[in-house]
């Protein structure tokens, strides 16, 4: 023996929960890293639909008559 005394009772360990967070933390981050490295266009406007790639929406309030009615 080499005078270190080890019983083998290392704890509880650590609970089932914190063990899939991390499995799913780290999936996706890789999810992520692969998405980036490949590449490919994300923008605002591939969620429109019907709109094409660099079409850009916009919509124009006059303050003036969005108010109008308000306070009547």
């Amino acid at each position: 023996m080499d005078g270190t005394t080890d019983s083998g009772d290392r704890g509880p360990g650590m609970p089932r929960w914190v063990k899939i967070c991390g499995v799913a933390g780290i999936v996706v981050v890789l999810v992520i890293v692969v998405m980036l490295l490949i590449g490919g266009e994300h923008s605002p406007s591939r969620h429109m639909q019907g709109a094409g790639p660099g079409v850009v929406s916009t919509v124009g309030v006059d303050a003036g008559s969005a108010l109008s009615g308000v306070g009547s």
